[in-house]
């Protein structure tokens, strides 16, 4: 065979392929759009669905009683239940807007994160200058009562409501305080909370910097960028992140942290919906004024969730931090507040993230280099035997050890605090 010849049936192969390419895209997209559209179709339209529907307009006795908003709510709520996702929720008007002021952290109420356990609702974290904090309540007390109502086995999202009340409101709160679970009273006047997404310090000795971030808002990367600031103009050679009961937020805010973290134009996170044409890849932007190679521990627990997830991966990934703490929560998936005309708010599952190295969690947790459980102490307030470990870590890190060998060989050398 000639060389011409041998260069024509290259290019009708090559011409070939693309051809075939474009119809299996073609192809797909018509698949997914058909399988789409006549999915939807044939579910909100079911003859079944109309025959219940006329079956409790007819039959349903006090039917004429019920108000229109009423109807539409139960409805709308039951075909978001029946998708069977715990992270996608139907929000009438009322409760769409305490959800945005959840998503803002910009609340009325007594200023602390908290979670429900066997004794009452203990208090994870108590803001600064907050009417908690004001009371002398501190982290790791355990409300038994507020006012006359029992906070036993009730779960943290209906303890929210009972606590959470307009500013200027009054509440007598009983609680258990240190480790002999003393009990005690305490007057809290709310007040609007408004609560700053980083906080950062020098631990003892001057050269490490610890920085809790609370969540992922609006602001968080430009507060970040201000607590980084911070730390290196007091001499910080390393740096503790604490992420652990952080449950996310929004995705960019993730993206913009890691900006901080890794070298520009890295992979953050990978995002796939329905649509195949909807993948998305997120990449790191250049910040000029910051040393990405600072040592680096990141803290997470199995309240780290979400956004938290995906900074904790991608340092993983990239070998760029030693992950301490226990499992985080596992949420692979990416929801999308959706406003609908009369206020109130659907919260869907559009997509999954995937690690920069395109690896499908799947409702998998994130393990991490170190796992350090918890004791009744630690969780209480009484010891931070996670925050010791780290402090471990990052004076290994800090003598420019590689982030693999620590990685290896942690559990061997470290001591239990």
């Amino acid at each position: 065979m000639t060389f011409t010849q041998k260069f024509i049936q290259s290019a009708i192969i090559i011409a070939f392929a693309i051809v075939l390419g474009f119809f299996i895209w073609k192809w797909e997209s018509i698949t997914w759009e058909n399988h789409y559209f006549s999915w939807s179709w044939d579910v909100f339209q079911s003859d079944k669905i109309e025959e219940a529907k006329k079956m409790i307009v007819e039959k349903y006795y006090h039917f004429s009683e019920k108000k229109k908003e009423e109807i539409e709510d139960g409805m709308v709520s039951a075909m978001v239940r029946s998708l069977g996702d715990k992270h996608s929720d139907y929000f009438p008007p009322k409760e769409a807007k305490d959800f945005d002021e959840v998503l803002r952290w910009d609340f009325e109420g007594i200023g602390a994160v908290i979670d429900a356990t066997s004794r009452g609702i203990a208090l994870r974290k108590v803001f600064p200058s907050s009417p908690a904090e004001k009371a002398w309540l501190v982290h790791g007390d355990i409300l038994t009562h507020v006012g006359e109502i029992s906070m036993i086995w009730l779960s943290t999202e209906e303890a929210v409501k009972k606590i959470r009340w307009p500013k200027w409101s009054k509440v007598t709160l009983t609680y258990l305080h240190g480790e002999k679970y003393e009990s005690k009273k305490t007057d809290v006047i709310r007040d609007t909370i408004i609560i700053p997404s980083t906080y950062e310090k020098i631990l003892t000795g001057g050269t490490i910097g610890y920085m809790e971030v609370a969540f992922f808002g609006e602001h968080t990367e430009r507060e970040f960028a201000t607590s980084l600031k911070n730390l290196t103009n007091s001499w910080a050679k390393a740096i503790i992140l604490d992420f652990r009961n952080n449950g996310g937020g929004y995705l960019e805010s993730a993206v913009g942290i890691l900006s901080f973290l890794l070298d520009p134009g890295s992979t953050a996170v990978i995002t796939r919906e329905n649509d195949p044409t909807k993948t998305e890849k997120y990449t790191t932007t250049e910040v000029t004024w910051w040393e990405r190679k600072i040592p680096i521990v990141m803290m997470i627990n199995n309240l780290s969730a979400s956004a938290t997830e995906i900074v904790a991966w991608a340092l993983q990934d990239y070998d760029r931090a030693v992950i301490i703490g226990e499992k985080s929560y596992g949420k692979w998936s990416v929801q999308t507040p959706f406003i609908l005309s009369d206020g109130s708010m659907l919260k869907i599952t559009i997509g999954r993230w995937y690690t920069p190295k395109d690896r499908s969690i799947d409702k998998s947790a994130i393990t991490p280099d170190v796992f350090v459980p918890l004791t009744e102490k630690d969780i209480f307030g009484w010891y931070d035997r996670q925050l010791e470990w780290a402090k471990q870590v990052i004076e290994r890190l800090t003598k420019w050890e590689a982030v693999e060998m620590i990685k290896k060989d942690t559990k061997e050398l470290l001591t239990t605090p």
